[in-house]
């Protein structure tokens, strides 16, 4: 047998090495040992581009010694707006008014000197883009306006899209022009995964934090799926400005989710919620020593390229996740561009998780970080889904062939997607539901506020203007499982899982 094993790490900083706190070495010292720590290393304006090169080697070394691989991070670039070195060299704000995370060569080959140096990861790097740095703004009180890459000046979403994936693939070129061999973004929301997945970017889900675990697991994992990349996933013991905000056994039911959908590598964010203020070990840090002892390295055959999603959506990603127009938080644009906004086919995907999880994401957005009354209601992991993927507007016939039921979104998806969904309709008898806008010639819908139901083939067509409506979710039923339950399929081996009342767990059935 193959075995692929899950590789499981966790998040600390360069700081706790330096005062020798438990966070930075014990978790690799107790229960089953990890695979890689994943280190926050972020610049000092205090020290020359030199001076952090070495700090940066040294710390990378130390993880070397605890027998792990290193991934490095940097995120205070995201929250400070001058972060210029003792010798001049601004590790963010660029001449053109941008401000992006920047590496110097120098630091770049340290990193790389190092052979248990895997990657560097840009921590949020979506939420810089398509929320402007709005943690700059917000601590000038909106006097400072930075976007994370020039943006167009036309009001078109399409072109606006097409430059910012032209930047990305520069960007991680760059990044990965001295030795670095791998970039990872960090996503808190459930966007741009495959556009970053496109340019060499590998995609990084958050588990727990302010979203269900599994629909960013989706979204992510047709992005892995379509560009052939591992998937990542930072489980997350932040809720919202609360440390950690999350239960010990829901972080264990995130833990034990990773393994089951051929997660490649996931870690905690962050070790320092498992030692009290006296650095003695605590009931989090427990739970991962137990999980580590018994998962690490555990033989698991499949991974996320084994995936065998039944519902799909297909989708032009213009970076909508819900965000609304309070102006103080999530910023009313699209992909960093205050001139674009979100539209009516913006918001077509999110209706369409609403079906497909039995009502239990909103109509209006995916995260419990929009601004709404639903955001007033606790927060769960886990929601009622039978195995669902998101694909982008050029994904090909052979990535979708495991679909029963398929949702075509957005203000475009390619001619040749087009195609390779109309084939398989007929030769695989896929059910498909969409608008007028991507219905074939002789399957447009004429009924107000109903839907068409056309057969073609070994397949059908539901065409409707309402993707709210009950009779919709009733004609789909048989595709959607059961409310209560998740289930996945990787190769032949099929997850049958129920979710606890409140959300946070789940036990196989």
């Amino acid at each position: 047998m193959s075995n692929k094993p899950l590789l499981i790490g966790y998040h600390t900083n360069a700081n706790a090495y330096y005062k020798k706190k438990q966070e930075f070495y014990g978790p690799a010292k107790g229960g089953g040992g990890v695979d890689f720590i994943l280190c926050h290393h972020d610049p000092d304006e205090n020290h020359t581009v030199t001076q952090d090169s070495e700090s940066v080697k040294e710390v990378i070394s130390a993880i070397k010694d605890l027998g792990a691989d290193c991934i490095i991070n940097h995120e205070k670039q995201n929250f400070v707006d001058v972060t210029v070195s003792a010798d001049g060299f601004d590790w963010a704000n660029k001449a053109d008014g941008t401000h992006l995370v920047a590496l110097p060569e120098e630091y770049q080959k340290a990193m790389a000197s190092e052979d248990n140096f895997i990657g560097f990861m840009y921590d949020e790097f979506e939420h810089v883009i398509i929320n402007r740095n709005v943690s700059l703004a917000l601590a000038s009180k909106f006097k400072t306006d930075k976007p994370a890459f020039p943006v167009i000046k036309e009001k078109d979403a399409i072109k606006q899209f097409d430059t910012l994936s032209a930047q990305l693939k520069e960007y991680a070129e760059k990044i990965k022009s001295n030795g670095v061999k791998m970039l990872c973004g960090e996503h808190v929301f459930p966007v741009l995964f495959h556009v970053f997945a496109r340019n060499g970017i590998i995609p990084n889900f958050k588990s727990q934090k302010e979203s269900c675990s599994n629909v960013q697991f989706a979204v992510a994992a047709g992005a892995a799926l379509q560009y052939e990349t591992p998937l990542f996933n930072c489980v997350d013991l932040w809720y919202r400005l609360t440390f950690p905000g999350h239960s010990v056994e829901e972080m264990k039911s995130n833990l034990e989710f990773a393994y089951l959908c051929g997660i490649n590598r996931v870690y905690v964010e962050a070790a320092s919620a498992f030692y009290d203020k006296d650095d003695n070990q605590n009931e989090y840090g427990k739970a991962f020593d137990e999980f580590t002892k018994e998962y690490r390295g555990k033989e698991r055959d499949y991974d996320i390229q084994d995936y065998k999603p039944e519902i799909g959506i297909i989708r032009y990603d213009d970076s909508f996740w819900g965000q609304g127009r309070i102006r103080f938080l999530w910023r009313n644009m699209l992909m960093g561009n205050p001139k674009i906004k979100a539209d009516k086919l913006s918001k077509e995907w999110i209706k369409v998780f609403n079906i497909i999880t039995h009502g239990e994401t909103g109509n209006g957005g995916i995260c419990k970080s929009r601004i709404e009354l639903r955001s007033l209601t606790p927060h769960r992991s886990f929601a009622s889904m039978n195995g669902a993927a998101v694909f982008d507007d050029q994904v090909k016939k052979e990535k979708l062939q495991s679909l029963k039921l398929c949702f075509l979104c957005g203000r475009y998806i390619s001619d040749s997607t087009l195609e390779a969904v109309k084939e398989l309709v007929k030769e695989n008898g896929l059910t498909v539901v969409t608008t007028n806008k991507y219905a074939p010639d002789g399957c447009k819908n004429k009924k107000l506020f109903g839907f068409t139901e056309i057969s073609n083939g070994k397949g059908k067509w539901i065409v409707t203007d309402n993707l709210k409506s009950r009779a919709l979710k009733t004609r789909l039923k048989e595709f959607l499982g059961k409310k209560g339950e998740m289930t996945y399929r990787f190769g032949d081996k099929t997850f049958n899982l129920k979710i606890s009342s409140n959300g946070e767990t789940f036990k196989a059935i």
